[in-house]
């Protein structure tokens, strides 16, 4: 997964767009890693459930 978001972050710079880590959501199901995912050095915030567009997510 960290490597999917480096290759996220790293074409949003060439875009010049930028990833708000305050405002970004971590949801790990069946994770078996620990290490948090991090976003240009800062980590992500791992939540059991966020809502999106009115639609309520969680891990289950």
């Amino acid at each position: 997964m960290q490597e999917q978001t480096n290759m996220v972050a790293d074409n949003s710079v060439r875009l010049s767009l930028t990833t708000n880590s305050g405002k970004s959501n971590v949801i790990k199901t069946n994770a078996s890693n620990n290490t948090p995912i991090t976003v240009q050095c800062e980590a992500l915030e791992e939540v059991e459930s966020f809502t999106y567009h009115g639609s309520i997510l969680d891990n289950q």
